[in-house]
């Protein structure tokens, strides 16, 4: 049980971590799936796939919207906005056993697994092969000074716990010294460009989100998200790639991108693709610099008392997103190793470990203008490698960056 406010604190911010692995994992996934002119896809599957992809974007798109709540949690109850996480795959024993997120590509596996993390406390599914549980059982010491997070067996779980620890503390302290009533460097739904996102000023709007970050993914009321939910959108991709399978059973609707990826040489013993085949490797060093990036940028929005600024630094990490997303799909496409043959490349969405505070005002944006650059100038470097299309939406999206950035 929840009793204070640092684990409360503590236990949002996993909250945190596990919307903001889940949606990379959903991103990983939708850039391997084949386009529109891509081979191997007759017309009717190429329409299936694409209304797939859109579906998985749009379902990573509504968990950033989760993350950005979570944050405005965060904030409202005294703490500071997480975008640090453990890098991908993640280690046994860091969220629940049975909290498992990996990098794969689009298959009828990672498909389940999907199916699985977003499942309602009450469906007794099992987990996708090569995503089984490890036997690691995280117990605190009841009572403790020491904030943890307890076991949980799904995310709704945990973020009952949360309803409970919001409630605890409400009625133990008062809603107004619990919530700042202010919402002061929270966001909202303009802010941050994300449908439902508010600013939380008391326990009533606390609880209206957490209940609809809970019904977006698993729709476990079964009334207002239905089959918009999370978990029934990835059934009925599930279903029609069973009819499409039954009709074509060497119907493949995603390219052979890397399971588990990783930029540097892995550890002895551990199952990773280590991508150094060119332009692979360097097209992976930009997309993860463009990632970090925006996740530094994302960062600031919430250190900005003016809202003009939020505002400016979230359209300049969209932009830098749209660009990530244009190296990542482009990633998928390309072979990761010479010694692994037919394996793709994929981005790894690693995480720097600089994401804290940046010095506000005129320093801040040159600091961030001075990255902008950085990053055009080592794209600009690429560009005879990667191909018209992929130098365009980079060049364009960096350029508006700089611009928005006061370049």
């Amino acid at each position: 049980m929840i009793e204070t406010r640092e684990h409360l604190i503590h236990v949002l911010t996993e909250a945190a971590q596990i919307e903001h692995n889940l949606l990379c994992s959903y991103l990983y996934a939708a850039f391997s799936l084949k386009r529109e002119g891509e081979p191997g896809l007759t017309r009717v599957q190429e329409e299936a796939v694409e209304r797939w992809r859109k579906t998985i974007v749009k379902v990573a798109l509504e968990e950033m919207a989760h993350l950005a709540t979570v944050n405005n949690l965060l904030v409202a109850v005294g703490g500071a906005p997480h975008f640090d996480r453990a890098n991908l795959p993640l280690a046994p024993g860091y969220h629940p056993a049975g909290v498992i997120v990996r990098l794969t590509p689009f298959t009828r596996e990672t498909l389940d697994h999907f199916i699985f993390l977003e499942r309602a406390d009450h469906q007794p599914l099992q987990d996708a092969p090569g995503f089984e549980p490890v036997d690691v059982e995280r117990k605190a010491r009841r009572g403790g000074l020491t904030p943890s997070a307890a076991d949980y067996l799904t995310v709704g779980a945990l973020y009952d716990s949360i309803v409970e620890g919001f409630t605890t503390l409400v009625a133990r302290h008062g809603e107004a010294r619990v919530i700042d009533q202010s919402g002061l460097r929270q966001l909202d739904a303009e802010t941050a460009r994300l449908p439902n996102v508010a600013r939380l000023t008391n326990l009533a709007s606390v609880l209206g989100a957490i209940a609809w970050i809970k019904e977006e993914g698993e729709g476990s009321a079964g009334s207002a998200a239905g089959p918009e939910s999370h978990f029934d959108r990835f059934c009925a991709i599930k279903a029609e790639w069973e009819e499409l399978a039954a009709e074509e059973p060497a119907f493949e609707p995603a390219w052979p991108a890397a399971h588990d990826p990783v930029m540097r040489k892995p550890l002895e013993g551990r199952a990773r693709v280590w991508v150094t085949e060119e332009p692979a490797a360097s097209l992976l060093d930009l997309g993860n610099a463009l990632y970090g990036f925006m996740l530094q940028l994302l960062s600031q929005t919430y250190a900005c008392d003016d809202r003009s600024d939020q505002v400016r630094l979230m359209n300049t990490s969209v932009e830098l997103m749209e660009g990530c997303a244009a190296a990542a799909t482009a990633l998928a496409r390309l072979p990761a190793n010479l010694d692994r043959s037919g394996i793709n490349a994929g981005l790894t969405f690693a995480v720097p470990r600089n994401l804290g505070f940046r010095p506000v005002g005129v320093a801040r944006r040159e600091i961030f203008l001075e990255r902008a650059r950085e990053l055009s100038d080592g794209a600009e470097r690429l560009f005879p490698v990667l191909g018209p299309v992929v130098s365009e939406k980079l060049q364009r999206r960096l350029s508006t960056a700089i611009e928005l950035l006061g370049g």
